[in-house]
């Protein structure tokens, strides 16, 4: 009879232990969040969505056994930093989306944001870029910061600009300037993709300045050691 309930304690405390690690490896894991325009989406030159630095990312942890989840519902081509911002704080859900945008901030462990490439770009065919926009714009991304910065303790990756047929050099290189500061006011890391995307090779069309899966890979990779 004592070896009965031996036995008996041996299974149970097994059973708890065994509980115990699970979810204790279950927090180990890294649940990775995207957010951003066609660049995060990964954009292909020819209007279709290919394979992001996001989807590598999510290969990498997946591989390692490391990822909890994976969210990309709110990185979409023309995606505008207004729009974004309202749909935080209107807590909206993505498409085909089960979760509120909030409840995805607050889970994420890793968070990427890279937005403004679409919508600048596109602003700067009908007007000057000029100074009112260009505040307006890191007004909106120091907001957006904060507001994300204030529901989640994540590590939150800025992706910056990059200069194509329409933005050019010297607005990158001031945009890209302040970002990095405001992404150091909130914690956050900014990467300056700039200089890595003047490789004709990462480009398939020289009519868009959507980046080929070579690139999207080095993003990747340098985020990977960032974090």
């Amino acid at each position: 009879m004592k070896r009965k309930y031996k036995l008996l304690l041996i299974i149970i405390v097994s059973s708890v232990l065994t509980y115990f690690i699970y979810f204790a490896h279950q927090e180990e894991k890294i649940s990775i969040l995207s957010l951003g325009d066609g660049v995060s989406s990964g954009e292909t030159a020819y209007n279709i969505d290919g394979i992001s630095y996001n989807d590598y990312l999510k290969e990498y942890f997946s591989s390692k056994k490391l990822l909890k989840s994976y969210n990309n519902n709110f990185a979409k081509k023309n995606y505008q930093l207004k729009e974004l911002i309202s749909d935080i704080e209107n807590n909206e859900k993505g498409e085909n989306e089960q979760e509120f945008i909030d409840q995805l901030i607050y889970k994420a462990d890793i968070i990427t944001i890279c937005i403004g490439e679409d919508e600048l770009t596109k602003l700067i065919q009908t007007n000057d870029l000029d100074k009112d926009i260009i505040k307006e714009y890191l007004n909106n991304y120091a907001k957006l910061l904060s507001i994300i910065s204030d529901m989640s303790e994540s590590k939150i990756v800025v992706l910056g600009l990059y200069e194509n047929g329409y933005l050019d050099k010297s607005k990158v290189i001031i945009i890209n300037s302040e970002l990095a500061n405001i992404s150091l006011k909130y914690n956050a890391i900014f990467i300056n993709i700039s200089d890595l995307l003047l490789n004709e090779d990462y480009f398939l069309n020289k009519n868009s300045y959507y980046f080929n899966y070579k690139a999207h890979n080095e993003i990747a990779e340098i985020i990977i050691h960032s974090v």
